[in-house]
């Protein structure tokens, strides 16, 4: 599934929060939430978490700065099931490090999803915003989209129109 939409949600007294229908059945197999490297919660598939985990595990463990990304990552790394309703726990250590508030703001980002606190997504977007053309021109040079990739995107499309 490709992650795609930003989504205002509220986080209830006891830390959960609703994950976007139209990404619940990526996550019944379970779901991982970490620390993001843009002070959100990021959250991953088992299948997506287990590429990520293994891309930084195979970092040499005598790189300073790669220790210090492992570290980041499984330490704020906690493991779980959606609910009945289709909601997550959020540990309390991510709320604390993301800022997150009662209001929060779900983003897809392609892979994976983020959740931001309102105003730091604010933030975020003025920047995405203002900075759009800088970003796409820097950004790392990608192969034409696959089929698969090209169906799925035409599929968002239709959902978008409707």
């Amino acid at each position: 599934m490709i992650f795609a939409g930003e989504y205002e949600h509220r986080i209830d007294p006891q830390g959960r929060v609703a994950i976007p229908a139209r990404f619940k059945m990526a996550f019944i197999d379970g779901i991982v939430l970490g620390r993001a490297y843009d002070n959100c919660v990021v959250v991953y598939t088992p299948e997506e978490w287990e590429r990520a985990a293994s891309d930084i595990a195979q970092q040499p463990n005598t790189s300073a700065s790669a220790r210090k990304l492992a570290r980041l990552t499984f330490s704020g790394a906690f493991a779980g099931t959606l609910d009945r309703s289709g909601r997550v726990v959020i540990p309390v250590q991510l709320r604390e490090y993301a800022g997150l508030g009662e209001d929060v703001i779900i983003v897809g980002t392609g892979r994976f999803i983020e959740i931001w606190s309102v105003t730091a997504w604010a933030e975020e977007r003025r920047t995405l915003d203002t900075e759009a053309a800088d970003i796409a021109e820097a950004a790392p040079q990608v192969a034409p989209p696959t089929e698969q990739t090209q169906i799925v995107l035409r599929q968002i499309e239709v959902e978008t129109d409707e």
